[in-house]
């Protein structure tokens, strides 16, 4: 590894002796995670699959770093928490990363900063459509898989929601948010789990600051949708999202598709006028017991752009404002779940709360892995930021799956993201090349040095 610089620094620490710190260790690594994160790129060919997708427009007699070894570097580093492709400078030299991405500790340096700022801005919107196809078909052979396992196919619940992707200076399609008071892009996340299992990341959609909470919904509804029955033609989906989605246009397309949908709706004069049996019972039982107790009932209901009557659901409970003051609290909730098949008010309305947990995994995929980063001038290659970072997102949600097995019953079962890097993957690694074999020498001290053995073993193509 290149040196930072030879200086020394002499640290006046208690221990008798003079303390002399120096970047000069030779080939040593902060990130011997990157290892687990290669393993689990294997499996799911991701990074390969990413970049067949990519059109190259280069010389192939004057390419000295492929396509695919750019895509392995950036994405690596996203996922190990350098989000910035000035990361890439010193980085490129890591003798781990350059293992991880197929290369030995001591062939030349990786791709630095000009190199993947020119692929980030070189992506075409015809190479986006592509990628997207591949994350969507990730998201489809986990379906076949566990299909294959279970015997047979799961229900698929798809959650969308929008988040505020804050941005500065002239980037195209950053517009104030009055909502968020904020200039800000606003990219729709995508999201499906396989019979109430872990929430899995399909694809992220930029969109401009003031884009409407629909828009590209129905677009991605429709395209989940044959992806998976074209696989599966009798899977059951359901569609979740919030009040924003709870519209004519949604309804209407669920409705075409023959899926399951459950939506918030918002509250409106006509809704509390519908559910004040609702809402009487939730004060009753207030009065009654003193404490807050939720009242559940249903309903028909059409607002006038509606096609039809849909099932309503109210869930009611008394609560207290800032100031102490008791007041009711009515919440609704339209779908097309029947009752007949055991999909009861309170049913339904749990069902609709289970959002909560795609929602965490926002916050995940934005705060652990700089999934807001979008400092592209360009709309199209803040897209395949993006892409990049659910990419990244998807490497660890594969370990996310092997510590659930190889971890069942520890706090490592459901670790976050950021656990996972600053706990696990974060480790000192000392790199020795020979002429048969590279090996990687991790601290002796290491406290988590069985759980490494079997999460690679199970990252691994034989451990699989």
């Amino acid at each position: 590894m290149k040196p930072c610089s030879e200086q020394t620094l002499t640290l006046p620490l208690p221990t008798g002796k003079p303390v002399v710190l120096g970047f000069d260790g030779g080939d040593l690594s902060s990130d011997a995670g990157f290892t687990a994160l290669a393993l689990a790129d294997q499996g799911l060919r991701l990074t390969e699959r990413l970049a067949a997708a990519v059109e190259d427009p280069r010389d192939p007699a004057k390419i000295e770093h492929p396509l695919v070894t750019l895509i392995r570097e950036r994405v690596y580093l996203i996922a190990q928490g350098y989000a910035d492709a000035n990361d890439a400078q010193t980085l490129r030299h890591d003798p781990v990363l350059r293992l991880a991405v197929g290369r030995t500790p001591t062939a030349p340096p990786l791709a630095g900063q000009a190199t993947l700022s020119r692929l980030e801005n070189a992506v075409t919107h015809a190479d986006l459509a592509r990628l997207g196809q591949v994350l969507l078909e990730v998201f489809v052979a986990r379906c076949q898989e566990y299909a294959a396992r279970t015997g047979k196919p799961p229900r698929v619940v798809l959650d969308f929601d929008p988040f505020e992707d804050p941005a500065h200076g002239r980037q195209q399609g950053v517009l104030f948010n009055g909502h968020y008071d904020s200039h800000c892009y606003l990219p729709l996340y995508l999201c499906g789990s396989l019979d109430g299992g872990r929430h899995y990341v399909i694809g992220v959609l930029l969109r401009e600051g003031r884009a409407s909470p629909v828009k590209g919904a129905r677009f991605l509804v429709d395209r989940v949708v044959r992806a998976l029955r074209a696989h599966e033609p009798q899977i059951e989906i359901l569609v979740r999202g919030d009040s924003a989605f709870g519209v004519p246009k949604m309804l209407n397309l669920c409705r075409r598709l023959e899926v399951a949908f459950c939506f918030g709706k918002a509250q409106n004069r006509r809704l509390h006028a519908l559910s004040e049996h609702v809402q009487l019972r939730a004060a009753v039982l207030w009065s009654v017991k003193r404490c807050p107790e939720p009242a559940y009932g249903e309903f028909r209901y059409a607002a006038q752009s509606w096609k039809q009557e849909e099932r309503v659901i109210c869930k009611t409970e008394v609560t207290r404002g800032p100031g102490g003051d008791v007041k009711l609290n009515p919440r609704f909730v339209v779908t097309n779940l029947k009752a007949e098949e055991g999909w009861s008010a309170e049913r339904v309305y749990g069902c609709y709360c289970e959002r909560g947990d795609p929602e965490n995994r926002i916050k995940e995929f934005k705060s652990d892995l700089e999934g807001d980063r979008l400092s592209c001038h360009t709309f199209r290659a803040n897209q395949f930021r993006l892409v990049l970072h659910t990419a990244a997102y998807l490497l660890y949600q594969a370990v996310q799956d092997a510590l659930q097995k190889v971890a069942r019953g520890t706090e490592w079962a459901q670790a976050q993201v950021g656990t996972i890097r600053a706990k696990l993957l974060k480790v000192a690694a000392r790199v020795i090349e020979r002429c048969r074999v590279v090996r990687l020498h991790l601290p002796t001290s290491y406290p988590w040095q069985a759980l490494w053995r079997k999460l690679l073993g199970s990252l691994s193509p034989a451990g699989g």
